[in-house]
């Protein structure tokens, strides 16, 4: 279903006509700019899907009455679930069919599937974040009868190896939309299995490693990080939208397209960025140690290479970039294009601009003074894209997080599973 109407930017009086596409989402935040003046124009639709109606409200700007789209006046297409943008109005091609053309009615419904989950994700919000909440706060029961609510379960849940696994669960419902649910059971599997091979083969050296990151609070600590990040996803589970349509629009994959987001901004998510890459960089030592122990006999012996930290606590201390330069040949393979550290850099230090019409991003990834002359350029859309792919990760290296854990539960502890 779509709408169209047209609307007068109060700045400047430029008109724009509007086609808006209708998610199935309830509450349904539009915006983009004005391509005269640059000043952002908000559309909210409310549907009313029994009475097949609509609420169209409009901020920014003054809707105005329009019999049809006449040539020369600015165009923007609008939706949700998929990348849109300026351009000429050509009628009949609607975003959903435009986005159907791309990558096929198949993977459309599977598309469909997930951003329509989405829509059950964020009526839950409240009741998500406050289960992360209560398990950060150590709250054993009430995080218990919330997970068990959420789950739909009754299975055990006051060990500590219980309520871990039972946060896990949680987590992988919450949050199957964004992450990649076959990937993530390749790393449990291949976590289960490698620790399993070092108690086999160095089990006094594994419970050492295992004791040093539980004691320190630091396995605890990276888990907590990472329980940070999930909230603020769902906080812009709109702008990541279009990025997961990414997944199957194959023909998209390394083109600079000025598609647009039709929800949220850079300056929305930039942070987010940055903060996923600096947990992804902490998570990287529980790596190493790991790394360390599978091709050494101590967590804390690094190849023996110029630069080589001296043990794990100093190698803690490295940042992301080179960190990955003492993993030798590891175990766990990191996608090297996921962290851009450049554009993360860019992006920590305000060496980023962005154009607020065109949703374009340049940034200075290079150190070169005042001066500022070599710069890279993207989209908002790749940006979200690097969000998602990011998050990813660290959802991956969350479950190692997970796994080692219940290795300390069940092996360290000595506490007893229980069925699920």
């Amino acid at each position: 279903m779509n709408f169209n109407i047209s609307v007068c930017c109060e700045t400047c009086d430029e008109k724009t006509n509007c086609r808006l596409g209708i998610s199935n989402r309830a509450y349904q935040p539009l915006r983009f700019r004005c391509a005269s003046c640059g000043s952002p124009i908000d559309i909210t639709m409310i549907p009313d899907f029994e009475n097949v109606g609509i609420d169209i409200q409009v901020s920014g700007a003054e809707q105005v009455k329009t019999d049809r789209f006449e040539e020369g006046v600015n165009f923007v297409d609008l939706h949700l679930d998929f990348p849109v943008r300026f351009g000429e109005y050509v009628m009949g091609m609607t975003p959903y069919m435009a986005a159907t053309m791309r990558i096929g009615h198949q993977e459309m419904q599977m598309h469909s599937v997930r951003v329509n989950y989405l829509n059950e994700v964020y009526e839950r919000e409240k009741e998500i974040k406050s289960i992360f909440t209560l398990y950060k706060k150590g709250k054993a029961n009430l995080f218990r009868k919330g997970a068990l609510s959420f789950l739909g379960s009754s299975m055990a849940c006051k060990s500590q190896l219980d309520q871990n696994r039972a946060l896990y669960y949680v987590i992988e419902k919450s949050f199957f939309p964004f992450s990649e649910p076959k990937n993530n059971l390749d790393a449990t599997s291949l976590y289960t299995e490698k620790l399993i091979e070092l108690e086999k083969a160095k089990k006094d050296k594994l419970d050492r490693f295992i004791k040093e990151i539980v004691n320190t609070g630091f396995l605890k600590n990276v888990q907590e990080d990472c329980l940070e990040i999930y909230p603020r996803i769902i906080d812009i589970e709109l702008m990541l939208r279009p990025a997961l349509f990414l997944d199957f629009d194959k023909e998209y994959q390394g083109n600079q397209v000025p598609y647009r987001v039709s929800a949220h901004e850079f300056l929305d998510a930039k942070d987010l960025y940055k903060d996923i890459a600096e947990i992804i960089s902490r998570a990287l030592v529980l790596v190493a140690g790991f790394n360390n122990l599978l091709k050494r006999d101590s967590h804390d012996e690094f190849e023996n290479v110029p630069g080589a930290p001296k043990d794990l606590d100093k190698f803690a201390d490295y940042p992301l970039g080179k960190k990955l330069d003492f993993i030798d040949d590891p175990w766990y393979a990191l996608d090297a294009n996921v962290m851009d550290n450049q554009l993360r850099n860019s992006v920590a230090h305000y060496k980023a601009e962005y154009d607020e019409v065109s949703q374009e991003i340049t940034y200075y990834p290079k150190r070169e003074g005042i001066k500022q002359q070599k710069s890279e350029s993207m989209y908002f859309l790749d940006f979200s894209r690097r969000i998602l792919m990011a998050f990813r990760e660290l959802h991956r290296m969350n479950h190692f997080t997970k796994c080692l854990f219940v290795y300390y539960y069940l092996r360290v502890l000595g506490e007893k599973g229980t069925p699920v």
